[in-house]
């Protein structure tokens, strides 16, 4: 559910966005949040680390849990300063030397250059304390107030517009109370986990073992967001604030669906660091199976939808562009939800070297292909760079994790199939009724598809919950 709000409320502000502050204030809104995004990912991947520590040690004193915990925070603290400072430079340089836009917009972001580098202490402390609580398992507290941050850092902005000034530091500032309730929600559960009661003692050792795991984590929270975001930065620098929001539109409402895949991902990672190399190798392929098919049925909907829903939310306001945009991204979207699986399950035992040096690679071809196809292609040749880099990852991971076996390909093969028959007949579907059709044909066809190839644990949890009877495959 908590994914659900999300997505939605991403989705329903965008109109909002673009008629009180318009397209190109909101494209500028929007890069600054890619590069705050990218910095405040930079958390030597205290996140994950603390993480694996605290479930690896769940037997240990609790004085000796929270020394973990105080090593983590004052490690962040660290790494939070040095960020700040790196976002408040990159802001200015960005903003003052290569961001195409009048003067004043100009001007108003590099005045906000320092509420840039305050949102990134606050990002960091969030990931840490969520890393702590993640390891005892609960998801639902994480859940909430993840919720909480998407809810209002997305709606106290449009409040701030509405209400009193459409200037970028009031925005900004507006943003940063939203994520600042998240993380106090968050780091009070911390607390009483794990820090009342207890001293504060930050080790050495404690921080050097967080870091030498979370080291090569820090070399994919690097490249994998720079990937992410190089795409949008390419368009801000060579084409202009209004083409960014063309692209970021869709591209916004794809990620916030990503949400359900990166659930699936934290809610496995403990588990599988867990379990045994065959364990955690069962557990994985049963995954990505309902992964891929589970995050089908919204990739199919969003493909055929896309035109009227566009339209419907943004009115004149729409870049026709945006449509086509929309569905290749999504795409993209899919085998990006397929490659959590086989990532998270490397990471979780032990070898966060080989999704480094993935990402190493990865960067220099992504980039060669932003611009090949870039320049011959224009704003859908981003796109289609970028979801054929999410499959290049997801073919990668999938060797490396050993779930290149017959049974887990043609399981995954039925969604693929509907996914590329949305695609094919998506240029007959900007009108709701053929929209409506198509969604409803193809996702029943799908529904049967999945019914038929569950795999065996989730078919005798469907059979058991529902009373009927699921023929094998």
């Amino acid at each position: 559910m908590p994914t659900v709000i999300g997505v939605l409320t991403s989705i329903l502000t965008v109109p909002f966005y673009i008629s009180l502050i318009g397209a190109e204030r909101y494209g500028a809104l929007l890069v600054g949040f890619v590069l705050l995004g990218y910095f405040g990912h930079v958390d030597f991947g205290l996140g994950r680390a603390i993480t694996q520590r605290l479930s690896s040690n769940a037997d240990a004193p609790a004085s000796e849990r929270a020394g973990i915990v105080w090593s983590a925070l004052v490690g962040g603290a660290g790494i939070a300063a040095l960020g700040g400072l790196l976002v408040y430079i990159a802001a200015k340089v960005f903003f003052g030397s290569f961001f195409e836009a009048d003067a004043a917009l100009k001007a108003e972001a590099l005045e906000a250059s320092w509420l840039f580098a305050l949102c990134v202490p606050v990002i960091i402390f969030t990931g840490v304390s969520s890393g702590a609580v993640v390891a005892l398992e609960r998801f639902g507290t994480v859940s909430f107030a993840t919720l909480i941050g998407n809810l209002l850092s997305q709606v106290l902005p449009l409040v701030a517009a509405a209400l009193y000034s459409t200037d970028l530091s009031w925005l900004l500032g507006a943003s940063v109370v939203g994520r600042l309730a998240a993380l106090l929600v968050i780091m009070v559960s911390m607390w009483r986990s794990f820090l009342s009661g207890q001293r504060l003692v930050a080790s050495g050792q404690q921080l050097r073992s967080l870091f030498t795991y979370g080291s090569w984590i820090m070399v994919t929270a690097i490249v994998g967001p720079l990937m992410i975001m190089s795409d949008r930065l390419v368009i801000g620098a060579a084409v202009g604030a209004a083409a960014v929001v063309a692209y970021s539109v869709p591209f916004q409402i794809a990620s916030r669906t990503a949400m359900l895949p990166g659930s699936v991902a934290q809610v496995l990672f403990p588990r599988l660091a867990a379990q045994s190399r065959e364990e955690s190798l069962a557990l994985g392929k049963v995954s990505v199976v309902l992964v891929g098919q589970i995050y089908a049925f919204i990739v199919v909907g969003l493909i055929c939808l896309a035109g009227p829903l566009l339209k419907l939310w943004l009115g004149d306001a729409l870049d026709e562009r945006s449509i086509l945009i929309g569905q290749i991204i999504i795409i993209g979207y899919w085998t990006n939800a397929l490659a959590y699986v086989p990532y998270t399950m490397i990471q979780a035992s032990g070898n966060s070297r080989f999704t480094g040096i993935m990402h190493l690679a990865e960067l220099p071809i992504y980039v060669a292909m932003l611009f090949g196809f870039g320049y011959a292609f224009g704003l859908y040749g981003i796109a289609l760079a970028f979801s054929l880099r999410t499959t290049l990852d997801c073919a990668v991971l999938f060797v490396k994790a050993r779930f290149l076996d017959r049974l887990t390909l043609v399981r995954l093969a039925s969604p693929a199939l509907v996914i590329a028959l949305a695609l094919a007949v998506s240029p007959w579907t900007n009108e709701w009724l053929n929209a409506l059709l198509a969604a409803t044909v193809l996702c029943a066809v799908l529904a049967v598809a999945t019914l038929l190839q569950l795999p065996d644990e989730a078919r005798r949890a469907v059979e058991a919950r529902f009373g009927i009877r699921i023929p094998a495959r």
